[in-house]
């Protein structure tokens, strides 16, 4: 957008007159000077250039950047009831005190169909540095049955992590509640008298001092599959929070990606898979050469 202002001051300075007429500092008007932004009956000038009565001074103004930028996601399969996502690592489902804006949720809530509660269309969760398949639902009766079959164990969930040390046996199931921390709010624990909660895991693959799980989720607690494996002493690489405090990995998150969903929605049967992301699989291809070599 460019605005038309005809002086009609006694004469100074371009870039004092710009400064008065926008209100904004002279190194300001300065910079727009400089850049092009300004012109002085048609002509780019120095800052210095003096100004007459009746001169005409054309400023291009830039644009304004929206503060609601909406991130970009990967949506791989929508229809009149569900939307299914392959979240990226470092972004936060909903919002919260921590994030207000530039949400999972901020991105598709023009797509959902149900404005009742500041959450609507979110009936599970990942992780902020977590990766994967997450699914929304599009309408309150697809959002309802959708709580009531996770509830009732009836949709699936499947993880692939990398933890340190090799993991005996090479299939098993971790049965110990968890609860919110009292010493660290924002942390769980795994304690008996926390709530029920119960991860099943079986060995895709054991490196040097590391091991590769497909993990399946029976219940879905906070943090449930990094505080279940943290606690039987097998914590996942790249935990920041639950992990080995001498963690030497290098990632800038946690090894755990969302890799397949399974659920059958009015009917209808819902298969969806989630290769491991660039990082995850760049690192994991290294441990592999580190082994061979």
């Amino acid at each position: 957008m460019k605005n038309y202002i005809t002086y009609k001051g006694e004469g100074g300075r371009l870039d004092a007159v710009v400064s008065s007429l926008l209100g904004i500092t002279r190194s300001q008007a300065q910079k727009k000077i400089k850049a092009g932004r300004v012109l002085l009956d048609g002509h780019m000038e120095k800052p210095n250039k003096i100004v007459s009565h009746g001169d005409k001074i054309i400023v291009e103004e830039e644009k304004p950047q929206s503060k609601m930028k909406k991130p970009a996601i990967e949506i791989i399969y929508e229809d009149e009831n569900i939307i299914i996502v392959n979240k990226q690592p470092s972004m936060v489902v909903y919002p919260d005190e921590s994030h207000k804006s530039g949400t999972l949720l901020d991105a598709i809530k023009d797509k959902i169909k149900i404005s009742e509660k500041e959450r609507s269309g979110v009936v599970h969760r990942l992780d902020k540095d977590t990766s994967g398949l997450i699914v929304f639902a599009q309408n309150s009766k697809s959002e309802e049955e959708l709580k009531r079959m996770i509830k009732d164990r009836k949709f699936e969930k499947t993880y692939l992590t990398l933890v340190w040390g090799k993991i005996q046996p090479e299939k098993g199931s971790i049965d110990i509640p968890i609860k919110r921390s009292e010493k660290d709010r924002k942390k769980m624990e795994a304690t008996f008298s926390g709530r029920e909660s119960v991860t099943e895991y079986k060995v895709v693959n054991y490196y040097e001092d590391m091991t590769l799980l497909q993990v399946r989720l029976i219940t879905g607690r906070t943090h449930q599959i990094r505080v279940h494996l943290a606690g039987i002493g097998y914590p996942v690489v790249g935990d920041k929070t639950y992990g080995k405090k001498d963690d030497s990995s290098g990632l800038d998150r946690q090894f755990l990606h969302a890799c397949e969903l399974k659920f059958k929605l009015f009917g209808k049967k819902y298969y969806f898979k989630s290769d491991l992301p660039e990082d995850l699989n760049n690192y994991l291809m290294g441990t592999e050469n580190e082994i061979s070599s």
